[in-house]
Order: C-alpha cells, then structure tokens, then sequence
C-alpha cells in the first residue's frame, strides 16, 4: 500500500520549506550590505515572511489566481458603480504585504516592523522578494503605492505631502489608501508622448485659492490600468495648448473617491483577461473630467513621472528574480527526491549540469539585483551625485537583464519537473506566466534599451558604470581571483570603446547593436560583483565558503561572456558533478 509519505517522495514539493533559511544566497546579500545590527534585525523579519510565503501566501495565491477579480457596473438600480469585487484570499495577501509586513511603507515611516528609524531599501526588496516567490499579482500594486509615495515624497509641495502621504505610507488596512499608475493609452503604448488626454482648468478655480483642492479636469482614456480600483492614481495630461510630445505633459494625482464621498468622473469599461497575474485588477478606464491636482512643475510632468517609473522598475526586476528562485527551488527539491532510471533525478549528469545553470542565473541576477538597491539606498540617505548616475544606469540594466532571464528559467525549471510542472496544481504555471509581464510593464525590452542609450548620450552614464567596474576589478588582490578580473577588465574596455563608437554612426544604425551592449554591460556587472565576492569567501578561511563563490562566478564567466567555441553548454568542465552539493547547498569548496 503507498502511504502519503511515499508519494511525497515519489512527487516531491517544495511544501514547508522556509523561503529564507532555505537562501543563503539572500542571507549573503544581507550581510553584505546591511550594517551588523541591522543584518541581527534583518534576520527574524525575513525569517518570518520566508515561513508566511511558503505557506499562508502560497495557498492564498492558489485561490486568489483561480477566482480571479470581477468587475460590477452596476448596482441593482441601475446606478453605475465600477466595483472591483476580490476574492478575500486576496484581501488576506494585501493584509500580510500592506500590514503585517509594511512593504509599501517602512522606509518611508520611522518605527515600521519595530524598525529604528526608516527600513533601509534592502531589507523590503528582500520582504518583496520573499513575498513574490508565493505570489506576484498583489505585489504589483504594492509596488505602484510604494513608488507614488516616492514620487510624491520628491516632487510634491509640503503641503501635497502632509495630505496625502500619510495615506499611501499607513501599515492598518483600514488607513490605506492604495495608489496606482495609470500611463499607457491605445494610440501610444510605451510612446507616452502620444498621450491624449487632455487636462483643462476646473471651470471658476482660482489657481492662487488652497492648492490641496483639485483644480484640473481630466478628459481621456486609459488603455492598461494596474490595480485599477486603486484609491489614489497617478497620470500624465496634456493641458489645453501644451506643445505636442513628452514635454508638454503635466503630472495629476487623481483620487477614487472625492472629498464629498462620491466617485471621481471615471469609468472602468471592462478589466483585461491577462495571461499571469490573474489576482490583480487590470482595467481600461475612461476619464470624464475627472478632478485631479496638479503634482509638481507643470512643465515637468514626465521628468517626474520617471521617479515612479524607475522605482516599478526596480521592482519588475525583483518580481522575475523572485519567479527564479522559487522556480529553482521546485526544480531542485523534486529532483532530489523524484527517481528515474534507478537513480534521484539530481544524480545524473545531465541534471545536475541544468540545475546549476539555473544557479548560477540565480546568483547572478541577484548580485545585480541588490547592488542596484544598495545604491538606491545609498542615493536616498546621502545623495551622491555620482551615485545617482550608477543608478540611472543601473537601474534600467537590471530591469532589461533579469526579466529575460526569468523567462529562460522559469522555463528550464518546468521542464525539470516533466508533466507535473505543466500542471496548474504545481506553482510552475503561475510563475512562467507571471514572469513574462515583467519584461513587458514598464518598457519592454526594446524601450528599456533606447532609455539606457539616452540616459549614456545626455548624462554619461556609461562613464559611471564602466569606472564603478574597473575600480572593484583592481581592487581584487587574491591570486586566484586577479588574472580573471584581468581578462574581465580587457572585455570592459572593449565594450566601452563600442560605446563610445556609437555617435560615429547614423542613427539608424547605432540602434543596431544596443540589445547586446546592454546585456554585455549587465553581465560584465555581474561578473565584476560575483568576482568581489569569490575575493571575500576566499579571504574568510575555515570562516567562509571557500572556493563556492569562484565557481560560481566562473561558471557565470564560461555560460555568457567566455562561451565555449561550440556554445555555451559544450564544454566537459567537471565542476558541476565534482561540486554539486556544494554548490547547491551554499557549502565550502575547499581550497586546495
């Protein structure tokens, strides 16, 4: 008789498993970047989301994707509402983001999670980035209202700020007001200076009268709207006469619900059957002279705008991080424990050479993924100027290079788990689909790359990265380490000098090879970080994992920059059947 433990052997999942403890990886960027008290802080709030991920958020997730969000026009009177009705296994995953884990909030307000002061940027991107394993669709809007705050926090008066920011920032759901980002338009798309909506004086406004009253009308349509049932909605307008473009775009904040208890003059017409993020509401919506204030310099709408973009960004690029890891994580506990052809499926070769490609992506893409946020940190706390250059650039980096990465690994790992990952009972589904709009909101790939060109041709940006780079290079002393970070150093200067060989050519032509320098910067970055850190374990003796992390960055050297002559995965290197466990299990590689 086949008891339950024996199929649990014979189908493995990862039920149980704490997301946290089971990362060292993540434990690792902690450490690195975060003071010593703060990491002792860190430890037991990350600790907590791990255990509440991969348990509560991961069962909330399977019922919130099934019973998706459904739109109510009307009421039994015919009076038109636009109600988005949620199942409450989502209203429970809002209340463990927005609550019990202040996501959108704790580095905005001082004393969030027991916090001393404000959370530094790391820790919540590690909270997201535990959170997201189990569920994505509710962090979108997590993310939106933690970037609203931000731009507002930026570009709005103090006034504007007391008003509203206490709202968006508050950690008790009944306080919340949710916030939103209302961008694309069917005629534009990703060319938001096509935007047609129009933005016109409320008819008797005075304009030298209280600010904090809403003084513009909005007329337009919204094409795809995020968190559509959100309380407080950022967009952009052209005001009656402003010059055609970006530059002629006003930045309003427009709320749900006005000050009288009715509902703003906008319509959701119907929301989109998406193909992942099936528990978020996404919507069109029709502005009929919607009330809304003005945010900021008129004149600067879209400049302001980016300051909320660039953080969603960031978070796009968390969400496939996120989707990889725990795709990884399935990929490797199944093959661990499922059997074929008398053997775990993780004992053959083959498999192990897989998993460890997954690894290494995973490693990879993480090293980029906190570095950008350490800088982020960085810029909010001092303001550096040269900081914020590294993180106009790498911010965009990291959205273009992990999403698609993502969708290489969510892939790979379904495949590991045969039929069963095709299953929808199986987090594998959700988290392939999920995954994939991160390479497009946002900026598809394209957009993202003509933005890191304009950032390199108006603000140098390239100048930052490569001397960030070549300094942590020639920092590196180890004898192992240095003769690499040599030839990496060699590979910089080559795509610095194609970089700079690009205003030579027509500019048609200079678009041509944009995809692969960006993702040649994004990989010489990771490379320069997976480098600096084989140099520290190196260094930490019986302290540390010795040789693990030169593997990694070795492995990560061969798969993308230094490909084998008959491609990346023809190469008879051992490392991946000498090392496995090592490798897999965060354990030290001896030295000799």
């Amino acid at each position: 008789m086949t008891t339950i433990a024996d199929l649990s052997r014979q189908i493995p999942d990862t039920r149980g498993i704490n997301f946290y403890t089971a990362d060292p990886d993540l434990s690792y960027h902690m450490r690195q970047s975060l003071s010593t008290e703060d990491f002792e802080r860190a430890q037991g709030i990350l600790s907590r989301m791990g255990e509440v991920a991969s348990q509560r958020m991961d069962e909330l997730a399977q019922v919130a994707n099934r019973q998706g969000p459904v739109l109510i026009q009307y009421d039994k009177r015919g009076q038109r509402i636009d109600r988005v009705v949620f199942h409450p296994a989502y209203h429970e995953l809002e209340r463990i983001a927005y609550e019990d884990f202040a996501i959108a909030a704790c580095t905005y307000r001082e004393g969030a999670l027991g916090w001393p002061g404000k959370v530094p940027q790391q820790v919540k991107f590690a909270l997201g980035y535990l959170g997201m394993q189990a569920e994505a669709g509710v962090f979108c809007p997590v993310s939106m209202t933690d970037a609203l705050a931000r731009a507002l926090e930026r570009h709005a008066s103090e006034p504007f700020r007391r008003r509203f920011l206490p709202a968006l920032t508050a950690i008790k759901m009944d306080e919340l007001k949710q916030g939103a980002m209302f961008l694309t338009e069917k005629q534009g798309g990703s060319d938001v200076g096509l935007t047609a909506t129009i933005a016109r004086p409320r008819p008797g406004e005075n304009f030298a009268d209280d600010t904090l009253q809403p003084q513009w009308e909005l007329w337009g349509d919204k094409w795809f709207c995020s968190n559509v049932s959100a309380d407080l909605i950022l967009t952009l307008a052209r005001p009656e006469g402003a010059p055609a473009g970006t530059r002629g775009l006003g930045l309003f904040l427009v709320p749900r619900m006005l000050d009288d208890g009715t509902r703003n003059a906008y319509t959701i017409n119907r929301l989109k059957d998406k193909l992942g993020t099936r528990s978020l509401a996404t919507g069109e919506v029709t502005l009929h002279g919607a009330q809304a204030y003005l945010v900021g310099n008129l004149e600067r709408g879209f400049v302001q705008m980016t300051e909320m973009i660039n953080l969603t960004r960031i978070w796009a690029a968390f969400g496939s991080l996120a989707a990889m890891r725990r795709s990884f994580l399935e990929a490797l506990t199944y093959t661990r424990e499922r059997v074929a052809f008398g053997r775990p499926l993780a004992e053959h070769p083959l498999m192990r050479r897989q998993l460890v490609d997954l690894l290494i992506e995973v490693e990879g893409c993480a090293a980029l993924a906190f570095e950008t946020v350490a800088v982020l940190e960085r810029v909010d706390r001092h303001g550096v100027e040269e900081d914020r250059r590294l993180l106009r650039i790498l911010t965009p980096l990291s959205k273009y290079y992990i999403p698609k990465r993502g969708e290489y690994v969510t892939i790979e790992a379904l495949e590991m788990l045969g039929g069963n990952g095709y299953i929808e009972e199986w987090a594998n589904p959700r988290l392939l689909r999920d995954a994939i709009v991160n390479v497009v909101w946002e900026g598809s790939s394209n957009v993202i790359v003509l933005d890191v060109a304009r950032a390199m041709a108006r603000e140098g940006v390239d100048a930052a990265l490569f001397a960030m780079l070549k300094n942590r290079l020639q920092a590196l002393q180890n004898a192992v380490v240095v003769p690499v970070a040599q030839e990496v150093l060699t590979q910089i200067h080559h795509v610095s000098e194609r970089v700079r060989s690009l205003p030579t050519l027509n500019e048609e032509n200079a678009q041509l090879p944009l995809r692969g320098l960006v993702e040649r910067m994004a990989q010489l970055t990771i490379i320069t970080l997976l480098l600096e850190q084989a140099e520290f374990e190196l260094l930490r003796g019986p302290h540390g994992t010795g040789k693990r992390k030169w593997l990694v960055a070795l492995l990560y050297l061969r798969r993308h920059v230094l490909v084998h002559p008959d491609g990346w995965a023809a190469d008879n290197d051992p490392t991946v059947l000498n090392h496995f466990d090592a490798l897999v299990n965060w354990e030290a590689v001896p030295l000799q």
